[in-house]
């Protein structure tokens, strides 16, 4: 194995969902903002003052901004195994994870972790897809930065509930646990022949 070489990228699923939910309703909060705004420029609507139609814009821009957002940021929430390092990325934060971090990770079925019967009714009908998947849940020593922070960037079900770590739910988590384990092997066979 290389110096150099890193493994596949694995898109999360849950922000991909969540963020897949949100750029439609966005659109077209902002084509509807158009619609009026296009009304009222013809006539058809009245707004009697000047500072609702730069409401009516700036509403239109940050709706049409936000969708365009969220749709591009459904692909931006990824998981990748480095020769040092894993590395969990968002579309603002890039979190490195040292090997010396990982204490274990195993398979589990997300519907397991995360009961449908504990959440409410809005939790259920984003996570439904989920409940009969299996993730990867990788078990740390510590969190490389506070966990408060860490969740202003990710949703809960990227954590494990009851212990310090990650549920990595993606498409191929056999194929992800392997790259981990294989690059975490080899990062522990160097360190430790350096020691």
């Amino acid at each position: 194995m290389s110096k150099r070489r890193r493994g596949s990228r694995y898109i999360l699923l849950v922000p991909k969902r969540a963020m897949g939910r949100l750029w439609k309703p966005s659109f077209l909060t902002g084509l509807l903002l158009a619609l009026i705004l296009w009304q009222t420029q013809k006539g058809n609507l009245i707004f009697d003052r000047l500072d609702n139609q730069f409401l009516l814009v700036g509403g239109m821009i940050f709706a049409l901004l936000f969708g365009a957002f969220a749709l591009a940021a459904r692909n931006m929430n990824y998981v990748q195994a480095y020769p040092t390092h894993l590395r969990l990325v968002t579309p603002f934060l890039r979190l490195k994870i040292s090997y010396r971090r990982i204490q274990s990770s195993h398979p589990v079925n997300f519907g397991q972790i995360y009961p449908p019967a504990e959440m409410r009714w809005a939790q259920k009908r984003v996570l439904r897809p989920f409940f009969d998947k299996t993730g990867l849940a990788v078990r740390l020593a510590g969190f490389p930065l506070p966990y408060r922070f860490l969740r202003l960037f990710l949703p809960p079900q990227v954590f494990l509930p009851s212990k310090k770590g990650f549920l990595f739910l993606v498409e191929d988590w056999i194929t992800l646990s392997t790259e981990i384990d294989s690059l975490a092997e080899s990062w522990r066979a160097k360190t430790s022949h350096k020691q």
